[in-house]
């Protein structure tokens, strides 16, 4: 996997500081609200507020988290998505958002680089809760690895900073494979059963276990990941027997 338009993008990313009315306009094209506006004639274009508060768009569009998408300019269309800045800014800094933001922006070079190289699109898009919150959490973890990567590579000179980067590859690869060792340990049939909610009569919630169970099956036939477990299951079968060895 090219990891260079990752390492693009994140390489001048600074940490933001929005505001509350920013972060509500945020708030609403992460959860898919429509924000374009359709204009009745072309002389109005430039009179019509999109939003009520334009500045807070303006300023989320000169940090970069937001771009603006005309249509046809006789319709008056505006439309607003996230930037890559903004996916990575989105992974960072937001506690939760909803699946379907995974599926919109899965041709950005942020999610095909952390997860859409170990994953296939229909797997994410059928996420239960249990493993959407992996998912999300590994996201998170990638993009604190990324910060203080970023951190490391201030005043430093070049030589050095083509080392860091290799070291970042590594810890991005090697998060992504704790993550699938994560997801293989809680998706035995015993950790299924065990983190079953029980229902009032004491037994396993039949309804929560198939469900999770038919998450099971997806996983298992994302050639992705099993492609990824398959080199897990080598690096460990190398260095098990490297140390049981040495013995």
């Amino acid at each position: 996997m090219d990891y260079s338009n990752y390492f693009a993008i994140v390489y001048d990313y600074k940490k933001k500081e929005i505001g509350t009315d920013e972060r509500s306009i945020l708030l609403r094209v992460i959860n898919n609200v429509d924000l374009s506006s359709q204009i009745g004639s072309y002389f109005k274009l430039r009179d019509k507020t999109q939003l009520g508060d334009t500045s807070s768009i303006s300023k989320l569009i000169s940090s970069k988290l937001l771009v603006e998408k005309k249509g046809l300019i006789l319709r008056g269309m505006r439309k607003y998505q996230l930037t890559s800045t903004g996916l990575f800014y989105l992974m960072s800094e937001t506690v939760s958002y909803p699946p379907y933001l995974l599926k919109k922006y899965s041709d950005d070079p942020i999610l095909l680089t952390l997860l859409y190289q170990y994953f296939e699109e229909d797997t994410i898009e059928s996420s239960t809760a249990r493993f959407y919150s992996m998912v999300t959490q590994y996201l998170k973890q990638c993009c604190r690895i990324t910060l203080n990567w970023l951190e490391d590579t201030q005043n430093s000179n070049e030589e050095h900073k083509k080392k860091l980067m290799n070291d970042l590859m590594f810890e991005l690869k090697l998060n992504a494979k704790l993550l699938a060792f994560r997801i293989m340990i809680m998706y035995s049939e015993s950790n299924i059963l065990s983190l079953t909610p029980k229902s009032t009569t004491g037994d396993p919630d039949v309804a929560y276990y198939e469900i999770e169970s038919q998450m099971k099956e997806i996983l298992s036939k994302d050639k992705k990941f099993i492609d990824l477990l398959q080199k897990i299951n080598g690096e460990f079968k190398e260095g098990y027997k490297e140390f049981s060895s040495s013995n």
